[in-house]
């Protein structure tokens, strides 16, 4: 898959084109149902399946004060969408210009002219254009009028209820992690850095990596979690504590990993936490003895759910 960061990258238009359009956060069941369809139309027609995305969340510019958190890295969202094939990933810079092209410039300019779209997909009440003046309708008629197909896939549901990105922050704030992989079609994964910490795991008989998101990725609620760590490509299994640990007086929110039969120092690494269960709730223990007592709890839990 040949990736083009940014539009002036493209230094001539692509061949003809089936083109996915969306922000694909999470790229979940819905986005991989949009973008597989890109890809169907694009065999069957002899051409090149595309998605066409941003380099960023809209909302740092339309609604600065009420960003959500990301359900993916750029890597991940990367790697998922070549996962299903698509030939080309289009990663546009949403900035100002991009935000006041008119819709019919955006259609014309970018979709048809540059992107060779014989064929647009997009996903139920789609808008696009300055303050999202473009809709369903106007896609289709200028379809019409530049000579490409426009298909609209119907939302996907599951369990009764429309699956979105929004949908599965909701269900992370939630700790429902696992029903957030059943949204995103795989268990979510949180991607940071191993930084310092007060050493409090080593002195208690359980060092771990303090983990600081990379990429202002959405954080599952406070409590212990079944994960899976990777470093440096291999999955080790792990305890994982989101929370303000009130048993130690904690001030700040933080994210600690307890790998597994694991030995060395993860200091400066980058690391993923792959959540596949919430164990509990995150509590205050009246001592340090009855907080180690739990953790020897926790990791025999882990174990015999993972290993």
């Amino acid at each position: 898959m040949h990736v083009w960061n940014g539009l002036d990258s493209i230094t001539r238009p692509l061949p003809a084109s089936s083109v996915a359009v969306g922000t694909f956060d999470g790229v979940h069941v819905g986005h991989q149902a949009l973008i597989a369809t890109a890809i169907s139309d694009a065999r069957g027609s002899d051409r090149v399946a595309v998605a066409f995305t941003f380099d960023r969340h809209p909302s740092t510019l339309v609604d600065p004060e009420h960003v959500p958190g990301l359900l993916t890295t750029p890597e991940q969202r990367r790697a998922a969408i070549e996962g299903l094939g698509a030939d080309h990933l289009v990663v546009a810079r949403f900035n100002q210009e991009l935000r006041d092209m008119p819709p019919d410039r955006f259609v014309r300019d970018i979709l048809v002219e540059l992107l060779g779209a014989r064929t647009v997909c997009v996903g139920a009440g789609f808008r696009f254009g300055r303050d999202r003046a473009g809709d369903e309708q106007c896609l289709r008629e200028m379809g019409e009028r530049l000579g490409f197909h426009v298909r609209v896939l119907a939302e996907v549901r599951l369990d009764g209820e429309r699956v979105s990105s929004s949908g599965i922050r909701r269900l992370l704030e939630a700790g429902d992690v696992r029903r957030a992989a059943q949204w995103l079609g795989r268990p979510y994964a949180l991607v940071g850095l191993v930084v310092e910490g007060e050493k409090l795991g080593r002195k208690l008989g359980y060092p771990t990596a303090n983990i600081r998101p990379m990429h202002q990725q959405a954080v599952p609620r406070d409590g212990v979690y079944a994960v899976w760590v990777r470093v440096d490509g291999e999955l080790h299994p792990g305890a994982c504590s989101i929370g303000m640990r009130p048993t130690v007086g904690g001030r700040s929110r933080t994210i600690e990993a307890y790998l597994l039969d694991w030995s060395g120092s993860l200091y400066g690494c980058e690391v993923e936490l792959v959540f596949e269960s919430r164990l509990r709730d995150e509590l205050a223990f009246p001592d340090l003895d009855s907080l180690v007592a739990q953790m020897d709890k926790d990791v025999e839990e882990v174990r015999r759910r993972l290993v």
